[in-house]
């Protein structure tokens, strides 16, 4: 398989070496997010929780106690699909288009081991996520050994896999799932992180991104075999949707509510937003995100990796999809990058130097040829 090797000299730091004008690029661009993130405001009207007249049940409120009365009815021996359609009808939540209705997969998981069950599976699957990637910032020879302090970060923005009402949201644990893969991903190695990335398909529909991407670097490395698995995996998920699609004509009604789109259109301060509430950073003010994450995206965007460049682009495309078409109450959609976002901020410092150092070096002389 080709793979691209670092240029000689310059490390594990992309911008250890980068010239003086693409140096002054990145700190403008950097600089330009936190401008839109503070003039655009960060945090009040552009997230929306759940209504004091949202639907409530065990304590729950909204779409917690939506996911947990359809647990519920199943644990009691309803099948999934009427007992989805029938609470999302009952309380005007939308049947249509057809993956308004969530895939069966995790809540069928959740009915067989309960819900106690499923917060210490999802935490020991966080856990190993964890480890793994700790295990995998330290197997790299040519990072700096504090690297491995970013699994630290990691463990900090998932405190919501121990929570009972958390582990009904579907991006809670595809997130944690898409942290897992993309510590086991190995160029040389891609079937552990392809059947993590399967079950999370599975799960959530949003995490074919991640597939297609790993699926397109298996083409760039003419790695045919792994080609053909994420093709396979592609494959599958799409008859999966489609027999969910089929299965749905039976218990959906002509006259049964219509989402109102995706078409949210916040950019940039909303995804910040979204950002903010969804990790360990809630407990802080929003405006903290107008640095942290753009430091965060620099760091990844620094460490010269296959991997580190993965995690980039992942970063970077469900930042565009928050931005683009995630509402107010959509802000839970960035659980499925908030576990691996902060992670970053461990190359950032290093980054931010090498930067510092680009601009200040003095340019090279130009050499007159003797007359």
């Amino acid at each position: 398989m080709a793979q691209i090797a670092p240029a000689a000299g310059t490390g594990w730091n992309r911008f250890s070496a980068i010239p003086r004008l693409w140096a002054a690029v990145v700190l403008v661009l950097l600089a330009a997010l936190m401008v839109a993130g503070w003039s655009g405001g960060v945090g009040g009207k552009r997230v929306q929780p759940a209504k004091p007249t949202s639907m409530k049940f065990e304590g729950m409120v909204g779409d917690h106690a939506l996911y947990l009365n359809i647990l519920r009815k199943m644990e009691a021996g309803q099948s999934y699909y009427p007992a989805a359609t029938e609470t999302q009808r009952a309380h005007r939540y939308p049947l249509h288009p057809f993956f308004t209705v969530r895939l069966p997969t995790q809540a069928e998981i959740m009915a067989v081991i309960g819900l106690r069950g499923s917060v210490a599976l999802l935490t020991l699957t966080g856990l190993a996520a964890i480890l793994l990637w700790r295990k995998r910032l330290m197997a790299d020879d040519d990072l700096p050994r504090y690297a491995r302090f970013g699994a630290l970060l990691m463990a900090a923005n998932m405190s919501q896999i121990v929570s009972r009402q958390w582990v009904l949201m579907h991006e809670v644990v595809a997130g944690v799932l898409i942290a897992l893969a993309l510590a086991l991903y190995r160029p040389a190695r891609p079937w552990p992180a392809m059947a993590v990335i399967a079950l999370a398909l599975a799960m959530r529909e949003t995490v074919l991104p991640v597939a297609m991407l790993l699926g397109l670097f298996a083409l760039i490395d003419r790695d045919w075999r792994a080609a053909a698995g994420w093709l396979g995996i592609g494959l599958s998920f799409l008859a999966l949707m489609a027999w969910h699609a089929a299965t749905l004509t039976a218990f959906v009604r002509p006259d049964d509510m219509t989402t109102p789109g995706w078409s949210g259109m916040g950019g940039w301060p909303a995804y910040l937003s979204f950002v903010h509430v969804s990790s360990a950073f809630r407990f802080l003010p929003a405006w903290t995100m107008v640095p942290v994450v753009p430091l965060a995206l620099l760091g990844w965007a620094a460490w010269r990796s296959r991997l580190g460049t993965t995690m980039l682009i992942v970063q970077l495309g469900y930042a565009a999809m928050l931005m683009l078409f995630a509402r107010p109450n959509n802000f839970y959609w960035a659980m499925l990058i908030e576990p691996t976002l902060f992670v970053g901020l461990i190359f950032a410092p290093a980054a931010l130097l090498a930067l510092y150092r680009s601009i200040r070096a003095e340019p090279s002389p130009v050499s007159v040829p003797a007359v």
